[in-house]
């Protein structure tokens, strides 16, 4: 049996919820990866990636803060967003990582120097180097082309918005053989929550992941989402998440890991003005569905200072939490 800073921990997902699982992770392990999808068109990344033709750098801006050993100015700087003038909206990571690109010759060179840099404790790497975009073939037929626009399905009527039928990248992405390689030798590989679609399943979509993923001798697990997206999964249940991952991924999963502990009823109110709703835990479906389920309270601590500031992420797995019961998975003694 390998000892805990001897782990190889594969971590793929996206967004904010993929940094969040590998902030209690890397306690753990001194082998950590994050396998970070590149569909994103929206915001600062959207516009750096037409104007400067690189790929988009924003989820990989924040898995590089997650793993970064500098101090708190550095990695405040990193995450810093202009509020106004030319450079409105733009965060200076994502001016910096697309500097580097350019300096480099190439996102992978310039993703290399920053790790040095931000004194990475691991590695980030994209899913893909290729220019892609996600698509979503609705259930009514329409094509939806570029994550921004299926994400900006959340304006519109949620009684007339339709499914998401299928999703596919555009054009076919090869994978990133470094990505290849950390997922065929790891011990643990965790899908972690985010948008469904457009954080988790893009990574699966690229062309040798998910061959990968099945090839691995690893434990597989899918954190599923506390809330739904009204956007991607409204009315969902988790086996409705879960099947989605098992469809994409060509393969079974391990084990889900779901959270049991109602939020706090204004932490709800405040994802109800979104549409959004706690997404049920209909077990007897997941046990006909021979899915092996890890449940708890998974929560982070409610914070009354959170619901007043801060606008989005409200609702989140507590990370130390998380990580206890997934480094447990690899010696067989689950918390």
């Amino acid at each position: 049996m390998k000892g805990e800073n001897n782990l190889k921990i594969v971590a793929i997902g996206g967004g904010t919820g993929l940094p969040t699982i590998v902030e209690g992770l890397i306690k753990y392990t001194d082998d950590l990866t994050m396998i970070v999808t590149v569909t994103d068109s929206g915001r600062s990344s959207g516009i750096l990636r037409k104007e400067l033709e690189v790929l988009p750098p924003g989820d990989i801006r924040n898995c590089l803060i997650a793993l970064s050993n500098s101090d708190k100015l550095m990695k405040d700087l990193f995450q810093y967003r202009f509020d106004n003038g030319s450079l409105n909206g733009h965060n200076f990571g994502n001016l910096f990582i697309a500097a580097l690109t350019k300096l480099t010759g190439s996102f992978e060179k310039g993703l290399e120097e920053a790790a040095k840099i931000l004194k990475l404790k691991g590695k980030v790497l994209p899913s893909t180097f290729d220019d892609v975009h996600i698509c979503a073939e609705l259930e009514d037929g329409r094509i939806i082309e570029e994550e921004n626009n299926i994400i900006d399905r959340d304006n519109e009527d949620v009684h007339l918005r339709s499914p998401i039928k299928r999703v596919f990248l555009k054009p076919e992405a090869k994978a990133n053989n470094a990505a290849l390689q950390e997922i065929r030798e790891a011990d643990l590989i965790i899908l972690c929550p985010g948008s469904l679609f457009t954080s988790v399943i893009s990574n699966l979509l690229v062309k040798g992941i998910s061959k990968a993923i099945n090839e691995s001798r690893a434990k597989k697990v899918y954190l599923c989402n506390i809330m739904t997206q009204v956007s991607q999964t409204h009315e969902y249940k988790t086996s409705d998440h879960v099947r989605n991952i098992i469809k994409y991924l060509e393969g079974d999963l391990d084990y889900v890991l779901l959270n049991t502990k109602m939020p706090d009823e204004r932490l709800i109110d405040a994802y109800r003005l979104e549409n959004a709703e706690i997404v049920e835990n209909d077990l007897e479906e997941l046990d006909n569905m021979g899915v092996k389920i890890l449940s708890g309270d998974f929560l982070d601590e409610f914070s009354e200072k959170k619901l007043l500031w801060e606008k989005k992420d409200l609702l989140r797995h507590d990370p130390d939490k998380i990580a206890r019961v997934l480094v447990g998975l690899v010696d067989g003694s689950p918390s």
